[in-house]
């Protein structure tokens, strides 16, 4: 192990022992401790919850008595049986991501699964968790996985095994600077199984864990991979997601 991975490993570490946010996550303002789920009550209320009737494939919000499936999802061939996500990706949702993924916040991903673990419909029919893996030069710059990281809180709060069953094999481009088709080439081949541990998710249910829904490409893919396991079901979550504005 290198000396900077020990240093970051350590901080981690501390983190994980003694960090107790004091700011909102979002804004940065300060808050008491014990303010829930470490938000301003302006931030808390500016997230844009997904709620009522959703698509059956991406979890977006859909209107029309006789509509399952948004506009976005309806020639697209998904993987996963159904995505879940907490809340729309506008100015809040995505400081707390940036905040927690690019400025060190491990600490983040408790406050994080706390929110999503909220909505206990999407933790229904789950037998084991896992997670979108990241490269070994991402998770070294960051110090974590993010994905892995709320996945772990969201095992210990609701009793369901976390379970890594892949590994990002490639190092390709960074997704979130590409479009739809660039995001699918990007990804062919970019995950893999672990060998020991097909059997843990083989005939079970499986919801796979992520930060955001963009496209849904990461997700789709890492459903194709792990489908060879022949689990009974692939669902997936995440804390936020692009809003598609199809119209229903």
């Amino acid at each position: 192990m290198s000396f900077k991975k020990k240093i970051i490993d350590l901080l981690n570490r501390f983190e994980d022992l003694f960090m107790t946010s004091h700011s909102c996550m979002s804004c940065g303002k300060e808050i008491e401790d014990g303010t829930k789920f470490n938000l301003c009550e302006n931030c808390l209320n500016s997230l844009d919850k997904i709620e009522g009737r959703l698509c059956k494939k991406c979890g977006e919000e859909i209107v029309g008595e006789n509509v399952r499936v948004c506009d976005y999802c309806k020639e697209r061939d998904y993987k996963f049986n159904s995505n879940h996500s907490c809340f729309y990706y506008n100015a809040v949702s995505a400081s707390i991501i940036k905040n927690f993924k690019y400025n060190g916040r491990k600490y983040y991903a408790k406050s994080i699964a706390e929110i999503m673990a909220q909505r206990s419909d999407f933790f229904e029919d789950v037998d084991v968790i896992t997670f979108v893996p990241i490269n070994k030069k991402r998770r070294r710059e960051r110090g974590f996985n993010q994905s892995e990281e709320i996945a772990k809180h969201l095992s210990k709060m609701l009793n369901i095994p976390l379970v890594t069953i892949l590994e990002k094999e490639k190092d390709g481009k960074h997704q979130a600077a590409l479009g739809q088709k660039d995001r699918l080439k990007n990804l062919k081949g970019s995950f893999k199984i672990i060998a020991e541990n097909v059997n843990k998710v083989r005939g079970k249910r499986v919801l796979i864990v992520d930060d955001v829904f963009t496209t849904g490409a990461t997700l789709n893919e890492c459903a194709r991979v792990i489908r060879v396991c022949r689990p009974i079901s692939i669902n997936t979550v995440t804390f936020a997601k692009t809003k598609f504005n199809s119209a229903n």
